[in-house]
């Protein structure tokens, strides 16, 4: 064998012969306390929050109609409509923070009463009360009346005329002392339908409303 490679030779097995460097224990065992300690105030952190959630136990906001009218659908119009929606805050220590209230009023999917203030200033509600919205002589689009007075003239309808009032506002939350700054888009609908008089029907009647916001 040249002499080159048995030089190389013996290079290689010495490399292969060189012990590993020495592991490092304190490193290690300082990694270990830092993983468990963390995994430690983790776990506390989740059982305070779920501890928590079950003592607070939070509720959405709750819409109902409680009143609606509807004159002039009979006679092909003018359509005003007057009528109460109430807002129930039924956690026990959770209260809601409301921005300006706007009421709207869908017939046959379009809009017949667009963005009308149903209050002047924003709206503040404590926990376990019920606050009423009332609107008042709200005139809907001509055409919209027209239509409603040919769907109780034809029967299409079923002697009724079917509406929806959709209530827009924004909504943050308050706990205690400490209150959610962000504001949150609140959209709720609340299905409504009228006989020839224009009375709401008694099953529609204190009906919740749908809603969405978060």
């Amino acid at each position: 064998m040249p002499p080159e490679a048995s030089s190389s030779t013996g290079f290689i097995a010495g490399r292969i012969r060189r012990p590993l460097p020495a592991e490092r224990p304190h490193l290690t065992r300082c990694t270990k306390l830092l993983c468990s300690a963390f995994l430690t105030l983790l776990l506390l952190a989740g059982v305070l929050v779920f501890v928590v959630y079950l003592a607070v136990r939070p509720h959405r906001p709750r819409f109902h109609v409680t009143a609606f009218s509807a004159t002039g659908v009979a006679s092909g119009g003018p359509v005003v409509v007057s009528g109460q929606v109430s807002v129930r805050n039924s956690n026990r220590d959770i209260a809601y923070f409301f921005d300006r209230f706007y009421l709207s009023v869908e017939y046959r999917g379009e809009d017949v009463a667009k963005e009308q203030p149903l209050t002047a200033t924003p709206l503040y509600q404590p926990p376990k009360t019920t606050t009423p919205l009332p609107f008042q002589g709200l005139e809907l689009t001509s055409t919209a009346g027209q239509d409603m007075a040919r769907d109780l003239a034809e029967g299409g309808g079923g002697g009724r005329v079917e509406m929806t009032v959709k209530v827009r506002s924004r909504i943050r939350a308050r706990l205690a002392f400490w209150g959610n700054r962000h504001w949150h888009p609140l959209n709720v609908r609340c299905q409504v339908a009228v006989g020839p008089d224009g009375q709401l029907l008694a099953e529609y009647l204190q009906k919740r409303c749908s809603i969405d916001f978060f």
